[in-house]
């Protein structure tokens, strides 16, 4: 009761003042809608209205989803690199899940439809499914190359650094034109600030490899310093991989590596070979100085592509790199790609100047040994007491423990030292059992029994082999051959082993006819029940005639004249192709009704197969290959002009318009005039 009136006398309280002013006069309390005022006049409602001005547009679902899809494959990479093979299988697995399961047309989407190919490449450019099973070596360590942490940044210039570089220009000694601006001064601060950590990798890793590269660079004639754009590619890591698939020292796509015969299959991957690698890269630059006579848009070329450097020249009428970078007329990476040349070459060529004490590592040196038979580096390992990581850091093109199955000669690179020791050992292997047999040395706690049960062998097969009594112990030190079961045996027997990547498109029968198999043999190798496949998933096929062309994805079709249709590939050329089907760039041109040196990738090609038909419709009659030099054309050189410009559009070569003119280099001038033989005026 006492509480009813408490409340009953704060009711009264509150309306009592609630009637009264502020002063002296009473007012009417109005109803709430006379004293509000109208929504249009509150400040509410105009606030209201900024979100929808300032609100940016919501992403498109593909950005949406290529963002879910590229997260997901960053994840899976950070499980490869921390050894977690199954994880990461499973997170790639699930990337290209989200693209193939997205409801989306990936097939005529150019976005979708890049990514998928970017995902697809990366993935099983690693091998992860590979190394899941078994089949590869140990754990590969994997680098990025450290030119893509900063490619595409720009840096402010410091000063002091620039006046350094211009005094230290005047006294360097380079075989090539090396100058400095703001754009190399601002690579030159950044390498001795945030970028330290990129030079004192390539001062050190230099020593090793710069005895082979110099070897390569005199034998075709090439400048010493180009050694340092492999620092730049690869910070000279063979198991440098880039982003887009690009790999080893001088960071190869698969397409340009084939080009100069680089081998990539199940076995190896002879970009990651710094011999054979070097030899190619070094060929690739003789062949773009001599398309574009100058090094500077050569080294561009590298980078983006011979096709990319020649439409930026053509589009813009300079062959000047500094004039295209200017312009923006090349990829934002090849606009920097230069300057980081330039900055990483003068800090190599005077560590001290810059900051840096660092030792080179000592060249890398090692015995070749030639194998004739499928030869595991483990047994070769274990017979030199040597640890398999070595022999793998040796040999770091070979993706499987074993040497090439189709190959009759392997060579194999061994620690410096051990070539006698290996061919001693290696003699008590049987040949057709050096895939498979192991080696073991005997420790003070080993007996023959103890070995044996170890390896799931018998005490006198043990005992047989190494010609010992089964009732004898092995000498603590001793070498034992181990005669493993021929677990692989059957899979050689069944033929060439291969990883087939299916594609959009593609079916079990497709993919049977291709590699001249059984669906049935398909089914048993993979494990399926039924003939659904998932596009971006790897197939094995054990195949003895091996796969017909149309499984390397270079041609359409071929006609019946024995014209070959060819598919132009991102980074193609004219002179690429060319070189690849060893025409000339004359003979593409006429074939396909061409004016200029621009294709697009995507299109296709004509080319004559050469052995089954002698010229196309196009082809002119056979003419002789000397030069008539009774006829003389006097070409006036006008702005924008360079020596490759004025080559490709009279159908003549950079070094012919050098011998006619007596030109030493590519230096040009408006006004001067040049004679060219032979050609229509």
């Amino acid at each position: 009761m006492g509480k009813r009136k408490l409340q009953f006398l704060i009711l009264s309280i509150v309306i009592a003042f609630g009637s009264c002013s502020s002063g002296k006069k009473k007012v009417t309390v109005s109803p709430p809608t006379s004293v509000v005022p109208p929504p249009a006049a509150l400040p509410i409602r105009r606030a209201a209205l900024a979100p929808s001005v300032a609100k940016p547009n919501p992403p498109d679902p593909e950005t949406v989803l290529i963002s879910k899809v590229d997260d997901t494959y960053s994840k899976g990479i950070k499980e490869y690199q921390a050894g977690n093979t199954q994880k990461a299988k499973q997170d790639f697995d699930k990337a290209l899940s989200l693209l193939l399961e997205s409801g989306m047309d990936i097939q005529n989407n150019s976005r979708l439809r890049a990514e998928f190919d970017k995902l697809v490449e990366k993935t099983y450019g690693l091998e992860v499914s590979a190394a899941a099973s078994g089949d590869t070596t140990v754990q590969r360590d994997y680098e990025p190359p450290p030119i893509e942490s900063f490619a595409e940044l720009t840096f402010p210039v410091d000063p002091n650094v620039r006046q350094r570089a211009e005094r230290e220009l005047i006294s360097v000694r380079s075989d090539l034109p090396l100058v400095t601006n703001d754009y190399v001064a601002g690579f030159l601060t950044y390498f001795q600030n945030g970028g330290q950590g990129y030079i004192e990798k390539i001062l050190s890793r230099v020593g090793m490899y710069q005895p082979m590269v110099s070897s390569a660079l005199r034998k075709y004639g090439l400048p010493q310093d180009l050694i340092y754009m492999a620092a730049g590619e690869s910070g000279f890591s063979p198991l440098a991989v880039s982003k887009a698939g690009a790999t080893g020292i001088w960071q190869f796509m698969a397409s340009r590596a084939r080009d100069y015969g680089l081998k990539m299959n199940q076995y190896q991957d002879q970009r990651e070979d710094p011999l054979k690698s070097t030899d190619a890269a070094a060929r690739h630059l003789r062949d773009l100085y001599k398309e574009f006579g100058d090094w500077y848009l050569a080294m561009a070329a590298y980078d983006a592509g011979p096709g990319a450097i020649q439409r930026a020249v053509e589009q813009t009428g300079y062959a000047n790199f500094w004039k295209l970078r200017e312009l923006h007329a090349l990829p934002q990476e090849t606009q920097n790609y230069v300057p980081i040349f330039i900055a990483t070459a003068l800090i190599a060529k005077d560590p001290r100047a810059y900051g840096f004490d660092i030792q080179p590592d000592p060249p890398l040196e090692s015995d070749q040994v030639t194998v004739t038979v499928p030869t595991d580096l483990r047994l070769v390992a274990e017979l030199i007491d040597q640890p398999p990581k070595e022999l793998e850091r040796l040999n770091p093109s070979l993706l499987t423990w074993a040497t090439p199955l189709d190959e009759s000669e392997f060579v194999i690179n061994l620690p410096r030292g051990t070539k006698d020791l290996y061919e001693k050992r290696i003699a008590e292997v049987p040949p057709e059992k050096r895939v498979w047999w192991r080696a073991v040395k005997v420790d003070q706690s080993d007996t023959l029994e103890a070995i044996a049960r170890k390896y799931r062998i018998t005490r006198a097969e043990l005992a047989q082999v190494n010609h010992l009594d089964p009732g004898d112990d092995p000498e603590v030190g001793a070498h034992l051959i181990v005669p493993l079961p021929p677990g692989r045996e059957t899979a050689y027997r069944r033929g060439r082993y291969y990883r087939y990547r299916i594609r959009l498109g593609d079916t079990l029968g497709g993919i049977a006819r291709r590699f001249h198999v059984s669906v049935a043999g398909l089914r048993n190798w993979n494990h399926l029940r039924g003939s659904q496949i998932v596009a971006g998933r790897t197939l094995q096929v054990y195949a003895r005639g091996g796969p017909s062309p149309e499984t390397t994805g270079e041609y359409h079709a071929e006609m019946p004249n024995g014209v070959k249709i060819y598919r132009i590939q991102r980074g193609d050329s004219l002179g690429s192709i060319a070189r690849r089907f060893h025409v000339s760039v004359d003979k593409l041109r006429r074939w396909n009704n061409l004016r200029g040196s621009a294709i697009v990738e995507g299109t296709s090609l004509k080319i004559s197969s050469g052995s089954r038909t002698k010229h196309l419709a196009s082809d002119p009659p056979a003419e002789s290959h000397h030069e008539d030099r009774s006829s003389v054309f006097h070409y006036r050189i006008r702005k924008g002009d360079t020596l490759a410009v004025i080559a490709d559009h009279f159908k003549v070569t950079v070094a012919q318009i050098r011998e006619w003119n007596h030109l030493a280099g590519s230096f040009i001038m408006p006004g001067q005039v040049l004679a060219l033989h032979g050609v229509p005026d």
